[in-house]
């Protein structure tokens, strides 16, 4: 019964604690009202004070060794022609997560509304970052659509201009080899000429056969004459030059 009771015991301890734990996390991360609405009020007041900025101060601001500083310059400096000046807050909300506090606020200004977060480090007791994001309407996000397509098209054009360009000078590449390769068979040695004197030689041996004929057509006919016969059973056989008729 003893140990019953103590193991009871324990375990009851065991639940108040883990639930006491509970209630301080909760109660670390719960923002009461008044705290909300001082996170509220400093967020608008950095959003209207920045917003009213001129030129000159938003770049001295930028001097400044400042980290929150530097950085929320920055940031407002690449919406603020989009935006224009400050109009009016729309909404807001806190949220916090141990030490750190996020407000975020969405703001009207002239031309669009902006999201702003403000980010708040409670254990170091400063502002860690402001940020802004311009929110675009349906049609400005169409309109970027757009423009971001028609600027890939022409890209994609301007590219196959190039290419075509390049592809075009291949045939003058082709022209240069050409002439590099004439430029050397022409100054190749001309020894391989030398089968011209075999050409000639037998040139020279058709031009003695057909004389030879001639002399075989004359001899066949002048026999054919003195025997008073035809000429066609005559076979010349060969023909040798003689010194008789010198003598004679």
């Amino acid at each position: 019964m003893n140990r019953k009771l103590k193991s009871l015991l324990a375990m009851v301890c065991v639940l108040a604690l883990t639930l006491a734990m509970s209630v301080c996390a909760f109660a670390a991360d719960t923002v009461t009202e008044d705290e909300t609405a001082n996170y509220k009020s400093a967020a608008e007041t950095l959003i209207s004070q920045i917003a009213g900025f001129s030129d000159e101060e938003i770049e001295n601001y930028l001097a400044q060794d400042d980290a929150f500083t530097t950085a929320t310059m920055e940031s407002w400096k690449s919406v603020k022609d989009e935006l224009g000046a400050y109009s009016s807050i729309v909404s807001q909300d806190v949220e916090k997560d141990g030490d750190v506090v996020t407000i975020s606020t969405v703001a009207q200004f002239e031309k669009a509304k902006a999201d702003v977060v403000l980010m708040l480090d409670l254990g170091q007791q400063m502002y860690t970052s402001m940020t802004y994001s311009v929110q675009y309407s349906l049609a400005a996000n169409m309109q970027r659509a757009g423009m971001n397509t028609l600027m890939g098209i022409g890209i994609v054009f301007l590219m196959l201009v190039f290419l075509s360009f390049v592809i075009g000078l291949f045939k003058y590449i082709e022209k240069f080899q050409n002439v590099g390769k004439k430029k050397a068979a022409e100054e190749a040695p001309k020894a391989e000429e030398a089968p011209a004197p075999a050409i000639a030689q037998s040139e020279a041996a058709d031009e003695d056969f057909a004389d030879d004929l001639e002399l075989v057509a004359v001899i066949s006919a002048a026999i054919a004459a003195y025997e008073n016969t035809s000429g066609d059973s005559f076979v010349v056989r060969s023909i040798k030059k003689s010194n008789k008729w010198h003598r004679a």
